[in-house]
């Protein structure tokens, strides 16, 4: 952590001012439950430990809700407070202290967070985070990653790999180097998330903020895959091979063969075979089957979701309901009934 000198403290608290994590919270109060009840409608399934009973508590916070994105921003509260989660899904929050102390136990991993230190805490692994006030105060804005934006950055640069697996270093230093850009991709998010006439002239301009800013995470943040970042840029899948994949995600919920991926790509069926296995290690079909499990265990996992398993099967390309289970279970780990009764 830097440490500033008093003048240099000075400046950069007139900066931060300006900063759109620091503009107005919508919601305020001193009771702990209003706070918790706040977030029940947004955040996942959590525990609250409360302040102690001597512990004077007020609170400022509001929520704003965006495409593949859920903005916790301006958290202000003037005593300690603890949240234990455990979800199953694949979320990612992403805590950034401005006052105070986060501490954190994130599956085995034990850290502290101080402001210009992003934490970093998956959804799918458990985790009990402290949050600590310094000189009586803790603030900080998080991020909340949805299930299905983080599948699709994470297929598309390492395929197939999971949140939950990749044991994400759960602290990165917003000072310099791509901690610095994430944080201001962060701000430019939250800039645009306020004013809700961005999302209306231009949603796909907030949805590439999003997925940049979960990119860069994924390729700086150091991770079991980080070794594969060097490698794929040494031998990178020619373009029929990407035009396949971008076909195949396109169009995963149409009765896709073989013959129409090839046929987009602009090859033949043998040579798209040979290209997926030389640099997919996996076949067209298994890739294409893959993706969709990803769509399927994807929508089970929304709170929001109230179809039944073999409707939301059928709605990615699955017909017969005991192979697919039996292949969401090799997939995931568990059922898909299973994933639905979690979130409901």
């Amino acid at each position: 952590m830097r440490k500033l000198q008093p003048a240099t403290q000075a400046s950069e608290q007139i900066i931060l001012q300006h900063n759109p994590f620091y503009s107005p919270a919508a919601l305020s109060g001193t009771a702990f439950e209003d706070l918790v009840a706040s977030f029940q409608s947004h955040v996942p399934t959590f525990k609250a430990s409360p302040p102690g009973p001597r512990q004077s508590f007020r609170w400022k916070s509001d929520v704003v809700v965006g495409p593949g994105l859920g903005v916790f921003r301006r958290n202000r509260y003037t005593a300690d407070w603890a949240v234990t989660k455990k979800a199953t899904d694949e979320r990612l929050s992403i805590i950034l202290p401005i006052a105070g102390v986060a501490d954190a136990t994130i599956g085995t991993r034990v850290s502290t967070a101080p402001p210009f230190t992003a934490l970093l805490a998956p959804a799918s692994l458990s985790h009990h985070i402290k949050l600590r006030c310094v000189g009586g105060e803790y603030a900080s804005v998080t991020l909340m990653f949805d299930v299905d934006v983080v599948s699709r950055v994470l297929s598309a640069i390492f395929d197939g790999a999971k949140l939950s697996k990749l044991d994400l270093t759960p602290l990165l230093d917003l000072s310099t180097g791509a901690g610095a850009t994430f944080n201001l991709l962060a701000q430019t998010i939250v800039s645009g998330m306020l004013d809700a006439r961005l999302f209306e002239r231009s949603p796909l301009a907030m949805s590439l903020l999003v997925e940049s800013a979960l990119r860069l995470i994924f390729e700086h943040v150091p991770h079991r895959l980080s070794f594969r970042l060097n490698r794929d840029q040494l031998e990178v899948a020619p373009r029929y091979v990407r035009r396949a994949v971008d076909f195949t995600h396109a169009n995963m919920h149409q009765p896709l063969t073989m013959i129409d991926i090839a046929e987009a790509a602009g090859v033949s069926v043998r040579s798209l075979q040979a290209g997926f296995r030389k640099f997919k290690d996996t076949t067209p079909t298994a890739y294409l089957r893959r993706i969709r499990l990803e769509a399927v265990h994807a929508e089970l996992s929304l709170s929001e979701n109230r179809l039944p398993v073999s409707e939301v099967a059928l709605k990615w390309g699955f017909t017969q309901m005991g192979r697919f289970a039996a292949q969401y279970h090799a997939r995931f780990g568990h059922y898909p009934s299973e994933t639905l009764m979690w979130t409901r």
